[in-house]
């Protein structure tokens, strides 16, 4: 697509896509994550134009239910713009994100899928692990991973 950017990014720049989609009932100063500035973290952002439009942010995060594998990133908070959802925007960053890992040897990444967020995780490889569980205000999640 022309005019698309991906970008590591400052957590900053991912506030305010993190309040509008993910998190309505937070203040934006609430949208901040406890990793979000470890060393080991990133923040990527799709930037169509100038306008950033989908973010994800990725932190080196071990999941004991793959505990034989050493080099894990968690995905957390990925979220588009309503105004950008359904244009492959996710989708691109995904698509970068596990390049991007691979490249650094990583050899797994784990998220905790909001249910509506299954089939778009499935579409880039993404398998699901367990039952649903439910995080409070947010709802029903499954446990999501790929082998890198």
């Amino acid at each position: 697509m022309k005019n698309i950017e991906i970008k590591l990014i400052n957590s900053k720049l991912t506030h305010n896509i993190r309040s509008q989609v993910l998190w309505p009932h937070k203040k934006l100063k609430d949208c901040i994550l406890s990793d979000d500035n470890l060393k080991t973290t990133f923040h990527l952002g799709v930037f169509l134009k100038s306008d950033i439009v989908s973010i994800g942010t990725f932190i080196k995060e071990k999941n004991n239910i793959f505990n034989n594998i050493d080099n894990q990133y968690r995905l957390r908070a990925m979220a588009t713009s309503k105004n950008h959802q359904g244009k492959s925007m996710g989708q691109i960053l995904i698509n970068f994100a596990i390049k991007y890992l691979r490249e650094k040897k990583i050899k797994l990444i784990w998220c905790d899928a909001r249910k509506i967020a299954i089939t778009f995780y499935k579409k880039s490889g993404f398998k699901t692990h367990g039952e649903y569980y439910i995080i409070p205000k947010i709802g029903l999640h499954k446990l999501m991973y790929i082998y890198l």
